[in-house]
């Protein structure tokens, strides 16, 4: 999640960009002006080089990357020195920087020294930023005029239509594409021929773009979200391989695949839309625009509501039959995980920071129940019974709440909690630990610690396969792994 305080300033001072212009902007947010190179921000955005980063910041009127990053980096340092009254060189050595580099970058993008800037404030160098912006618009428009008038020097007065340069054509918009009619529910996971892994790490398969999500549709048809190369990766589990890649909107993070296994949603994050994808014809069809950054994503049972929260720290449902948005609530520091309870009447909503979980109506989207764990809250699973919800913990630990009474029951583990699953049969816990570089398999009667499977790297987030033969654990290092 982009800080939010940044992100919204710089949205503000550069209005009308385009829908990729802005991803840039929330990937400069993302980092607090520190830009990667231009080659990694393009692949974030859904771009193939850095030359095409470059004619896209062009057509918006914004200045290359390295100076915008410049401008973001400003600005997160006077919103910074507002909030907290910190000097310039006490901001750049928290940050392990050279002051005096701190110091040049803030006269290299904006042409004054620090003293200078931070007197005239925040608000006077968006406006400076703003203009800057239109400065450069108005100059490729005189630019495009001359371009004209040579032309006609050139042909005399008959300049025909051919001879000027052609229109820059907006991208063709696309259209919202409704889920096809709901079908039978699967049958609980407590059915005769379920099982789950023996905990043996199996087939390893390397993927670019930091895979984050992963989920699987009928058909053993893997999704990998990989955020950092605005993709979605298809891939078959035996033999385990790539089957397709499915370009989206940039920074996809959570993926939820209909019962049917022929769509799936995925929450692109700087793109700001809900994408969907075809999952038999591996390509996005559609996308449902959202206000802010979707996060976490959850479909109802009946797939026809989806559930969604933003980096505004909003909580909204969709109908997708329509692809409208039909509520919206706020909720204190929503994340990229919600869960819809099996009998498909309640939410759950983890709050990040906020420490706690909240349960409200899916019908009203009212907050019927709190519970208050503490440290950073993350992901979420229930048994399929709907009696036990879980919650990893980032501080280190997964909580087991009997939800008819409340009762607590606390599992610590030695580093962060992470990715959380339960297996098909209801006979294990998969939870990755992010820091340690592995999964530990939890029997979820005793609550003990029957397995370490080392994966290395920082695994992510887990998947069972529906006869619960198989595990998916995506790690950002950079590959997929497959448990037995």
């Amino acid at each position: 999640m982009p800080p939010l305080p940044l992100t919204v300033l710089l949205h503000a001072a550069l209005p009308g960009v385009s829908r990729t212009s802005r991803a840039v902007i929330s990937t400069l947010a993302c980092r607090n002006g520190d830009a990667p190179p231009a080659g990694e921000v393009a692949a974030w955005v859904g771009l193939g080089d850095r030359y095409q980063l470059a004619r896209a910041l062009r057509r918006d009127g914004l200045p290359p990357l390295e100076q915008l990053a410049g401008w973001a980096r400003v600005v997160y340092w006077l919103l910074e020195a507002e909030s907290s009254g910190a000097s310039l060189a006490q901001l750049a050595r928290r940050e392990h920087r050279d002051p005096a580099v701190a110091y040049h970058v803030v006269r290299r993008v904006t042409g004054q020294r620090w003293s200078e800037v931070r007197q005239e404030g925040l608000a006077v160098a968006l406006l400076r930023l703003r203009d800057l912006q239109r400065m450069r618009i108005v100059g490729a428009r005189l630019q495009a005029e001359e371009h004209v008038n040579t032309l006609a020097v050139a042909v005399g007065d008959d300049v025909t239509t051919a001879s000027a340069p052609p229109p820059v054509r907006a991208p063709p918009v696309r259209e919202f594409v409704p889920p096809p009619a709901p079908v039978a529910r699967r049958v609980t996971a407590r059915v005769l021929g379920r099982r789950h892994p023996t905990g043996v790490l199996g087939s390893r398969l390397s993927l670019s773009g930091h895979p984050f999500d992963v989920a699987i549709a009928p058909r053993d048809i893997v999704l990998v979200g990989c955020p950092h190369s605005a993709t979605v990766e298809c891939l078959q589990l035996e033999p385990l391989g790539v089957a397709g890649s499915v370009r989206t909107g940039a920074v996809p993070t959570r993926i939820a695949v209909n019962q049917a296994g022929t769509l799936a949603y995925v929450t692109n994050q700087f793109a700001e839309e809900i994408g969907i994808i075809d999952v038999v014809r591996r390509r996005q069809s559609g996308a449902v625009p959202i206000e802010g950054h979707p996060l976490g994503a959850a479909l109802s049972p009946d797939d026809q509501t989806l559930f969604v929260t933003t980096n505004l720290d909003r909580l909204h449902r969709i109908r997708l039959a329509a692809g409208e948005v039909t509520g919206c609530v706020p909720i204190p520091m929503g994340c990229t995980s919600l869960l819809v309870h099996p009998s498909g009447d309640r939410l759950y909503v983890p709050t990040f920071r906020a420490g706690m979980i909240l349960e409200l109506d899916a019908r009203t989207l009212t907050t019927t129940r709190r519970f208050l764990l503490g440290g950073v809250v993350h992901e979420l699973a229930c048994s399929s019974d709907g009696l036990t919800l879980y919650a990893t913990n980032e501080d280190g630990w997964l909580d087991a709440i009997h939800l008819a009474t409340g009762q607590r029951t606390t599992v610590r583990f030695e580093s962060m909690a992470n990715g959380l699953a339960v297996s098909p049969d209801d006979a294990v816990l998969y939870v990755s630990l992010l820091g340690a570089g592995h999964v530990v398999v939890v029997d979820r009667d005793t609550l003990a610690i029957a397995n370490t499977i080392r994966t290395g790297g920082h695994p992510r987030h887990i998947t069972f396969n529906d006869t619960g033969r198989i595990a998916v654990i995506a790690n950002e290092r950079g590959w997929v792994d497959v448990v037995y």
